[in-house]
């Protein structure tokens, strides 16, 4: 297999290459040169290579061709599971098997139909085996609509390409506009796209610390391993940018052969990245050493050894370079020249009679992506406005006032002559019903009729409504203040959690579980909270509610807005 030349050696100036394998740098942005590194490499691998552009402003990268973001719609399980830990930062364990089962419901038809089956499901209360939910599945699906509600617009409506095109050379793929978790899709379907479809590709995952993080999942994370185990086979590689270690996700990292080590200035950095060269301990550099390597320097760690080399930027000649290299002249002193490429869209060159024509349209192309962005950001200001305007017409109907027909007959009778002797007698009944046909009707909310039946059924309502509040009223505040909390998480919380979080105690000693052991009795006495099959408290109040409103027929909108005046007199 054909070598990569990396630079020189620092001290010797004797020429440095690399296997093509998997690989790593890592180093301080702007100060290490990671970026120059990895575009000289791409280029004299010989490779295609696909680089993303994932931060807003971000200048790494700015020679080649770009290409449009690609994604491909996917509703497996490990898939969807992994985004969802992505986009809510923490890791799935109670929809694990709702999750499996709406996996297999929609295989093959992508996020929209997994979505709109939940859908369906909260909307009929049932879920997939036509069962009626309990308070614990509701929960569960109620977690999986917010979550894919937030995730699927992303793609939807980004105008994304279905097909991956990648030229020789390097291929930008702009994701600057793009959610990490939109992100991290449209990494992971281009790398399993190469991985399936095509031979010597580079994948070049950038943010390292992001899109294969440690404490918890991402799409990417699975679809890398696989491409570091397999790809080899094919020419396809993993070369993987990070700023540092501490927070990469190490199972990747151990099918990495090439580690190309830049400057850190943070102590706790630089032992990580020590601990990467393979060498004896009191053969590796010192601390001080790796926190004082300067631009383009770098520590290389491979299976030939282990070397301290200047890496050649693809601009510089030889001779300027094993200069740097022996130290003969600063790289300070070296300016990159201007005519570099300034966006991420190589020149297109033409011939006319043997003279080579270029044309360098990078205005055009830097005016065309201010457009794209200031269009995004005009579209998400329109959303926002909607949004508001949507929330103020809801609360001006949640706030009209029903029109109280007994209070209006009252103040009629009161109003009417006492009948005379002269035997002449007034239909009171009769005026009342001509008074009602003029009463207007009211939109958005119930007009109840003089019928007895509904009128039994809404005094019920209130009064279910008064004594759920009675009985709150009545707690002590350390109940209150737990009841608060637990309707706040809508799930299930040890006692541990309730010391620290909701009490502020720094230890969870006897007193402190016996005050938070008194405040969930109360609650529990009056059944707004229960325990779990673990024993630990959860909220219950919503259900209260309904048991107690459903028998008067209440519709859902009456049930959440019994709740939500609840809670809004409890704050």
């Amino acid at each position: 297999m054909k070598k990569i030349k990396l630079g020189y050696e620092v001290g010797t100036g004797k020429e440095v290459f690399i296997q093509k394998s998997h690989l790593i740098v890592t180093g301080v942005t702007q100060l290490s040169g990671k970026t120059t590194t990895l575009e000289a490499l791409i280029k004299r691998s010989g490779l295609k290579a696909v680089v993303f552009k994932t931060k807003i402003g971000e200048k790494s990268f700015t020679q080649g061709t770009e290409i449009p973001p690609f994604f491909r719609d996917r509703s497996d399980y490990e898939f969807v599971k992994s985004l969802i830990e992505a986009y809510s930062k923490e890791k799935l364990f109670i929809e694990k098997g709702t999750l499996m089962r709406l996996a297999k419901a929609t295989s093959g038809q992508g996020l929209v139909k997994m979505k709109q089956i939940v859908d369906e499901v909260m909307a009929s209360g049932k879920d997939l085996n036509d069962r009626k939910l309990n308070a614990m599945g509701l929960e569960i699906y109620t977690r999986l609509q917010h979550n894919l509600e937030n995730i699927i617009p992303q793609i939807q409506y980004s105008n994304l390409s279905n097909t991956l095109n990648i030229s020789d050379g390097i291929n930008i793929m702009n994701l600057e506009r793009f959610s990490e978790e939109a992100q991290s899709l449209m990494i992971q379907s281009v790398a399993d796209e190469v991985l399936k479809t095509m031979k010597d590709v580079i994948i070049v995952v950038p943010e390292a610390w992001k899109f294969l993080p440690q404490k918890y999942n991402n799409p990417c994370k699975r679809i890398v391993e696989s491409y570091a185990r397999q790809g080899a086979t094919n020419n396809n590689f993993i070369w993987i940018d990070s700023q540092d270690m501490a927070g990469v996700d190490k199972i990747p990292l151990k099918q990495i052969t090439t580690w190309i080590l830049g400057y850190q200035s943070e102590r706790n950095e630089v032992k990580h990245t020590l601990d990467q060269i393979a060498l004896p301990k009191k053969l590796k550099p010192t601390e001080d050493e790796i926190m004082n390597l300067r631009t383009g320097h770098f520590i290389l760690s491979c299976y030939d050894g282990v070397i301290r080399v200047y890496v050649q930027p693809v601009w510089m000649n030889d001779d300027k370079a094993i200069k740097i290299a022996k130290g003969e002249i600063k790289i300070d002193d070296i300016e990159a020249p201007d005519n570099l490429v300034p966006l991420s869209i190589a020149p297109k060159t033409t011939e006319s009679k043997g003279v080579e024509l270029r044309f360098d349209d990078s205005k055009i192309r830097k005016e065309l992506i201010e457009l794209r962005q200031d269009f995004f950001n005009k579209i998400q200001e329109l959303q926002i406005y909607q949004q508001n305007q949507a929330e103020k017409i809801y609360k001006l109907e949640s706030e009209k006032q029903e029109i109280n027909e007994e209070e209006i007959i009252s103040k009629l009778l009161q109003k009417m002559p006492t009948p005379q002797n002269n035997g002449s007698s007034i239909n009171k009944e009769e005026i009342i019903s001509e008074v009602l046909k003029r009463v207007p009707k009211q939109t958005g909310s119930r007009v109840y009729e003089v019928a007895p039946l509904e009128m039994i059924k809404k005094k019920f309502l209130e009064e279910s409504k008064n004594r759920v509040l009675e009985e709150i009223q009545k707690l002590t505040d350390d109940a209150k203040k737990l009841l608060k909390y637990l309707e706040s998480r809508a799930i299930a919380v040890s006692v541990a959690e309730l010391v620290s979080k909701c009490f502020g105690y720094n230890s969870s000693g006897g007193s402190q579980r016996k005050r938070v052991n008194d405040a969930q009795a109360e609650l529990q006495f009056i059944n707004v909270a229960k325990r779990d099959s673990q024993s630990k408290p959860k909220g219950a109040l919503k259900e209260k509610i309904k048991d107690l409103l459903l028998v008067h027929e209440a519709t859902n909108d009456e049930i959440e807005q019994v709740y939500n005046h609840i809670l809004a007199e409890m704050l």
